[in-house]
């Protein structure tokens, strides 16, 4: 982002810390960046917090303009101190999930966002969103992204820039978890095979593998379909279970939060903005099935419950 001099984000704590809500600061880039994502969250004032607050990207191009004086009566002046002039603050949210905080950017000299920029911080700050959802999981998933290659592909996915095949999307059929994969329409094959490699060595055989393995494959299908062309599967073992989450960044549909195990909570006829198929089949091949969606995208995270505990 060439026209940006700094950037700092403010999110949740990693999983475990006592307070695992408030968003505090991550990362800063540089001096400047630090003290003023410090001022904010010393002062409880300032475009993070308003963006965290409204979920709305909020952008100050000329700080020295008094309405910002007014709206951030502590901020503004810290900020103006440090040498910073314009801030920018992207709430974090991608693929229906959202977390608490913001991705802080700044300039050294007054004026807006040009659209290269803009697009460039959007996809930033959906990264980063999508690698707080990985970190919630409280796994490590460091040899999943060496062979999924999810670095630039995720930047660019979340951007919205079409990715092609070969770009982290295919990957070998080992059998590790957990496995994280980027996917399209020519590399399911393969990762089908793959998700029932993985099914096999953790437990399922027979019928119930079958079923797992439709499932994800049906859920993959979806999202393929209508969110896009692509997807992301992520694929780990907890508590004798095996969990899959399937996620995409489509036009979502038209719901929120909801358990497909509750004929209550689903989404009633008319509603939705597009009809998934083959979802019945998942809910019932599944222990359970949680939908997230929303306008940013939707993802489906199943579980199936093993009979006996998987090798260590």
């Amino acid at each position: 982002m060439p026209g940006i001099h700094g950037i700092g984000l403010s999110a949740p704590p990693f999983p475990g810390r006592p307070d695992t809500t408030t968003p505090q600061v991550r990362f800063s880039s540089d001096q400047a960046s630090a003290r003023i994502e410090s001022a904010q969250d010393v002062l409880h004032d300032g475009p993070c917090h308003d963006a965290a607050a409204t979920r709305q990207p909020v952008h100050a191009p000329d700080l020295t303009d008094s309405s910002w004086s007014e709206r951030w009566p502590r901020f503004t002046p810290a900020a103006l101190n440090a040498g910073v002039r314009a801030v920018f603050a992207l709430p974090l949210h991608a693929g229906a999930v959202r977390h608490a905080g913001a991705v802080d950017l700044y300039r050294r000299t007054p004026g807006a966002l040009h659209d290269t920029d803009r697009n460039a911080a959007t996809a930033f700050t959906a990264a980063a969103a999508e690698l707080l959802t990985l970190e919630r999981l409280g796994l490590d998933w460091t040899s999943a992204f060496t062979h999924a290659s999810l670095d630039q592909t995720i930047l660019a996915l979340a951007g919205g820039t079409l990715v092609t095949t070969g770009r982290g999307l295919t990957g070998d059929p080992g059998a590790a978890l957990p496995l994280a994969r980027w996917f399209d329409h020519d590399s399911l094959p393969m990762l089908r095979r793959q998700v029932h490699a993985v099914s096999a060595a953790h437990g399922l055989s027979g019928d119930d593998a079958n079923r797992f393995v439709l499932a994800v494959h049906e859920a993959m299908i979806n999202a393929i379909e209508h969110g896009g062309g692509l997807g992301q599967l992520l694929l780990w073992y907890r508590d004798d279970r095996l969990w899959c989450e399937i996620g995409d960044h489509g036009p979502g549909i038209g719901t929120t939060l909801r358990s497909a195990c509750d004929p209550a909570t689903r989404p009633r006829v008319g509603t939705q903005k597009r009809r998934p198929s083959g979802m019945k089949l998942i809910q019932q091949a599944c222990t359970t099935m949680e939908i997230t969606t929303d306008s940013t995208g939707t993802r489906l995270q199943l579980s199936f419950q093993l009979t006996h505990s998987a090798p260590g």
